[in-house]
């Protein structure tokens, strides 16, 4: 029988069986109320009734999520608003960004064409994928503006040699120039209390009370207004478009409830914060959808449906407005809009493919910090689940005092092969946020966005899309080029003749700090300069401190905008100074020399061979030991300690992170052999999980590896961790959730399947259509894998 654990208390580990920690749970779940296993009645959802949604919606969408919608019209649109741009761009040379975003602003307003499914009750659809796709047309702003960076001397060009260089050379990822320009959470919760109009007034307020000699400050405000009034004019072409459609006539009966509905609410709503459940849920696709075109944005979050919208859906059904079948209706309608934004049948195998960042957030806890787990929720898993939804991610909040129903009904998806799931630690996110400074209340409120970073909606414009790898550094370390440390500007001192553990320890050490420092510096340094690129005035409004700063969200003008830097690949260096530390200065099988001789080898020869057993021998990242636990948190604390009082371009804080996305294969498939045993082109090892090459432990112990780590020096972090079908269940899922929420890191992404059972996926796709697995920061159905992902999900090990 394994084990899991409750917890780490100083060095005691501590120990119940299995059976017995369910007990306990259930225990304490009945104390609370909520008894265990006792799902409340399924709300019953036939995928039949949504075949004809599913076709429009295909018909509407590209196959590849990131490319343009196949409705002409919106092309001719983007077109036509391009025209005109590049005209008021040629004939008022003198422009900068503001006006370029104004001129934008007008130019949609002119030329936007609103599209509505006739089996679709929501109005939002821009086509540009709440900005990760199609024609943007405020993307032009950008392409406009681009040349001042050289015309107006705002980076060196031998700044941005040197980012290029780092990213081709695998140093680092940056979704922008010295920023990360394209993850936005967008301001959900401030527009369901005042809608966009309420904003609009108090834009409008601000400029009447605007200093006379902040000028920059009031064309801020004034092209806000002006973005904000071109939202009015979009949301009123959807009521516009459904009063067409109504009179042009043959229509479904389905078709004319839908569209007499959209003609009602859109003269309203969002300008007007919903009145109704069904506005509620169409305010959070249009909220993501305008922003995108508007602003530019790429938006990646649904918000909080159960926690937000509970209250107006209570309100609709005490009122008769709406009757709980036509509530799970919506809702259903609602998910599988997400779920048809591209062709799932197209392989995944390159960088992004089957990656949209449409993630909703349920569960966690309220306001009042009481556990949420209500019938909105359920019927938000219940349709996902039964209509076949792979998208929107499903973004769960836990804790140690969530509800066993809630945590059972995740476990019991999960046994179903519906692994769509990223399990937020409420126990450590909100007390971090609560650190950072930020009130109770609105650190309760916090939405997972994109894969695995917690943001609080409406507060903050995180910049979390930079990635730094550790491993690189190790890797150049070992394997000297000169030509390539030029280009990327890293200086790197050997290890070779280091004649004791602490000297190669120290040398490795300080190569990456180094490296990191210098990385961050020219962030801080040039980053900013983007919000003379491309500024986001609507945006920046509509988050906490825009309006009183009257300075872009890009200008240092909301006070919450962290930056997060994710420490790449962190387990194989750890296991890689463990295994020189065993093999060469502990065990002394063989002189350091000889070691690296054999690593740069490919581990070549039987003497090779025998010197990879011996790594491999070694203590690993995950193994429990004090040795790898120790290791593991050393460079978390000191790296946290070694970059603390570097502020952001924005005057905010640089926060760690340790998650990674496709670039444990990717860039994996680029790196050389490693001295904890891997191989050329070997993949790496993502977030807190340990590498797939050394693991060999149980949950238990995995668990209690990374409990022992120092989370409070980080902002996000995470664990892709495969479990062993025969021998979980519902119950044992959720009490692995619990102790992991309690004790183990801010995000658990699991997976739960066999060997055997994916292995004949492989060879029978058409008998398993409906496995869906975690591949790292996204999910896909198994089938839908290319090859080399699908053997790579095959081989992980899963724990039992």
């Amino acid at each position: 029988m394994y084990l899991l654990f409750i917890a780490r208390q100083g060095e005691n580990k501590m120990y119940i069986s299995r059976r017995d920690f369910i007990k306990q749970s259930a225990v304490a779940a009945v104390a609370s109320g909520v008894a265990t296993g006792a799902f409340a009645e399924e709300t019953a959802f036939d995928p039949k009734n949504y075949e004809a949604l599913r076709r429009q919606l295909r018909a509407y969408y590209p196959d590849e999520c990131h490319g343009e919608v196949k409705d002409p019209l919106q092309k001719q649109s983007y077109e036509k608003i391009k025209a005109q741009m590049y005209a008021w761009a040629k004939a008022n040379p003198d422009y900068d960004a503001l006006d370029a975003r104004q001129a934008s602003y007008k130019a949609i307003a002119e030329h936007y064409v609103p599209f509505l499914f006739e089996e679709s009750p929501f109005y939002f659809e821009s086509g540009v994928n709440g900005g990760w796709g199609g024609n943007r047309p405020a993307r032009l702003v950008k392409k406009l503006c681009y040349h001042f960076y050289k015309d107006k001397s705002l980076v060196p060009d031998e700044a941005f040699a040197t980012l290029r260089n780092r990213t081709a050379g695998r140093f680092l990822l940056c979704c922008g120039p010295f920023v990360d320009e394209i993850h936005h959470v967008p301001p959900i919760r401030v527009v369901l209390e005042k809608g966009f109009g309420g904003i609009r007034n108090e834009v409008a307020q601000a400029i009447e009370k605007c200093p006379k000699n902040d000028e920059f400050g009031r064309r801020e405000l004034e092209t806000a207004l002006l973005g904000l009034d071109t939202i009015r004019e979009i949301q009123l072409s959807f009521a516009k478009e459904a009063k067409r459609r109504l009179a042009a006539g043959n229509l479904t009966p389905q078709a004319r409830r839908n569209f007499a509905r959209i003609a009602d609410s859109a003269q309203r709503c969002p300008w007007e914060p919903p009145k109704t459940f069904y506005e509620g849920l169409n305010t959070l696709w249009f909220i993501r959808e305008v922003l995108g075109y508007v602003d530019g944005l790429s938006i990646f979050s649904l918000g909080r449906p159960d926690a937000w919208l509970i209250d107006l859906y209570k309100a609709d059904i005490a009122a008769g407005r709406l009757t709980k079948a036509e509530a799970a209706d919506l809702v259903a309608r609602f998910l599988i809009t997400a779920d048809e934004h591209h062709d799932k049948n197209i392989p995944v195998n390159s960088y992004d493919d089957h990656e949209m960042e449409i993630p909703i957030t349920l569960g966690g806890c309220d306001r009042a910090g009481k556990p949420l787990y209500n019938e909105l929720t359920r019927l938000f898993f219940d349709a996902h689940l039964q209509t076949d939804c792979v998208f929107p991610k499903l973004h769960c909040r836990i804790s140690k005092d969530s509800p066993q129903e809630y945590l059972s009904k995740i476990g019991d998806m999960l046994m179903k092969g519906h692994a769509v799931f990223a399990l937020f630690s409420d126990d450590l996110h909100i007390r971090l946020f609560v650190k950072d400074g930020y009130p109770i209340e609105e650190a309760r409120e916090y939405i997972g966005g994109g894969c695995w970073d917690g943001h609080i909606d409406s507060v903050m414009d995180s910049d979390v899309a930079n990635y730094i790898s550790v491993v690189r550094i190790l890797e150049l370390s070992i394997y000297r080029d000169p030509k390539v440390e030029e280009a990327a500007k890293v200086q790197i001192e050997s290890f070779d003749e280091a004649a004791s553990f602490e000297e190669v320890h120290k040398i490795l050490y300080g190569n990456f700090i180094r490296f990191f420092r210098n990385v961050i510096s020219q962030y801080t340094r040039y980053g900013r300069q983007f919000a003379k690129i491309a500024p986001n005035p609507v945006y920046t409004m509509c988050l906490k401190g825009g309006i009183e700063s009257r300075r872009d969200t890009t200008d240092g003008g909301v006070p919450a905008r962290p930056r997060f830097i994710t420490l790449g690949f962190l387990g194989n260096v750890v296991d890689s100074l463990l295994a020189i530390n065993s093999v060469c200065f502990e065990k002394k099988i063989c002189t350091l020399k000889e070691f690296l001789a054999a690593v740069r080898s490919n581990w070549a020869g039987e003497r090779g061979q025998q010197l990879r057993a011996a790594a491999m021998a070694a203590p690993y990242w995950g193994d429990g030991s004090d040795a790898s636990c120790g290791e593991m948190a050393w460079w978390i604390r000191n790296i946290y300690d070694d970059i603390d009082g570097f502020e952001t371009d924005q005057g905010c804080k640089y926060c760690l992170a340790i998650y990674i996305y496709r670039e444990f294969m990717y860039w994996g498939n680029k790196t050389r052999a490693t001295p904890d045993g891997r191989r050329d082109g070997d993949r790496l090892a993502q977030g807190f999980s340990p590498s797939e090459y050394r693991c060999k432990e149980g949950v238990t112990t995995v668990l209690n590896s990374i409990a022992s780590l120092p989370h409070d020096c980080l902002r996000a972090s995470n664990a892709n961790l495969t479990f062993d079908k025969s021998a979980m269940s519902a119950d044992t899922f959720a009490a692995v959730f619990r102790v992991y929420a309690k004790k183990c890191g801010h995000l658990l992404q699991p997976n739960c399947n066999s060997v055997e059972e994916l292995i004949d996926a492989q060879k029978h796709p058409e008998r398993h259509q409906n496995i869906i697995v975690k591949v790292c920061g996204f999910s896909a159905r198994f089938v839908s894998l290319s090859k080399r992902w699908q053997d790579e999900v095959i081989a992980r090990h899963r724990l039992m």
